[in-house]
């Protein structure tokens, strides 16, 4: 008889002890809270742990050192002011992010160069931007960096540069992709023979000293500053394709906010000036270089480019164009101008 009170004593205590368990999660969940809240401590949930993917793509060539590394540096300073969120910086060739596209893989954020035929990419809002990233009056791409065509001379061999209009012998330092011969037809030079070769075979056969005009870029200019060899430099202002851009190509909603915020970093004038550490220019801001040649460059704002999303096949007949355009023909010029955009 004892036993049995004493087993019933004990399920007695069990079900009021469950009671006052249940009751006190269900006080806390609808009335504590509140009594939280109102007394000032943050409820907010915790901040995304997480990584967010960014493909980086060398279309054309920089200027020193490695864009990759830079933008590394560049997620590193926004880590620290944005706890919990990952920057993975990964180099990516055209072919190899094409092929990641097509299984569906796509990456939160994508840097390129205008021949990388994108998709996928949302609308940005960012207080920076360049005419070439846009799409009417709505912005999907950011321009992060730039380089800039240039005619360059050996004094040696030719001493004007600064107003001539009309070469016998150019050569061009061309890349797969890149425009330099509509640069400079569209800013009124003309060519009577033409050599293109790839950026460095170019470059070599200019430093041989038997070349008298050249047309390269920001790359070539630090290659012949390094190497010591006198040249004369004339930018080229009337067009340029060569910036590096920035999308969004990821769907989270959370990792979609980080990324805009990442890109709005990048366009900051910190990020900016510290341009000159990769030997390249800002879209936006004049960059402190004690060079002569490189403030130049810089102070070239281009007057048009080509959109960011125009395709590799509209680039070849643009290259075609282009040295028709350089050698005098005027309606390729005109089919050029075309194809260009200006503000």
């Amino acid at each position: 008889m004892i036993l049995n009170e004493y087993i019933y004593s004990m399920k007695v205590l069990k079900i009021i002890t469950a009671l006052a368990l249940a009751f006190s999660i269900a006080f806390t969940a609808f009335y504590g809270r509140y009594k939280i809240e109102s007394s000032g401590v943050d409820t907010t949930p915790e901040q995304y742990k997480g990584v967010i993917t960014m493909w980086q793509m060398d279309v054309f060539e920089g200027g020193k050192g490695s864009r990759k590394q830079f933008l590394l540096k560049a997620a590193r300073s926004f880590e620290k002011s944005n706890s919990g969120v990952l920057i993975m910086v990964i180099d990516q060739t055209i072919e190899g992010a094409k092929e990641s596209i097509k299984n569906g893989k796509y990456p939160d954020l994508i840097s390129f160069g205008v021949g990388f035929d994108i998709s996928g990419f949302s609308e940005l809002s960012v207080d920076r931007k360049v005419v070439g990233g846009m799409v009417g009056d709505k912005c999907f791409a950011a321009a992060w960096c730039r380089g800039g065509y240039a005619l360059i001379s050996n004094p040696l061999l030719v001493s004007e540069l600064e107003n001539v209009t009309q070469i016998d012998n150019l050569l061009v330092s061309q890349a797969e992709y890149t425009q330099p011969l509509v640069a400079l037809a569209v800013e009124g030079i003309r060519a009577k023979n033409v050599e293109v070769l790839s950026p460095m075979d170019a470059y070599v056969k200019f430093v041989s000293g038997k070349t008298p005009y050249f047309l390269g870029t920001q790359r070539d200019v630090n290659r012949l500053i390094n190497r010591g060899f006198e040249f004369s430099l004339r930018p080229l202002a009337e067009y340029n394709d060569l910036y590096q851009y920035v999308c969004i190509t990821g769907k989270d909603q959370l990792k979609r906010f980080y990324s805009e915020k990442f890109i709005a970093h990048l366009l900051s004038d910190g990020v900016q000036n510290s341009l000159v550490e990769i030997g390249m220019y800002s879209p936006y801001v004049n960059l402190d270089y004690g060079v002569n040649e490189h403030i130049s460059m810089q102070k070239a704002a281009a007057k048009s480019t080509i959109s960011a999303f125009i395709t590799g096949s509209q680039l070849k007949e643009m290259q075609e164009l282009s040295l028709r355009a350089a050698t005098g023909d005027e309606q390729a010029l005109n089919k050029i101008k075309n194809m260009c955009v200006m503000p």
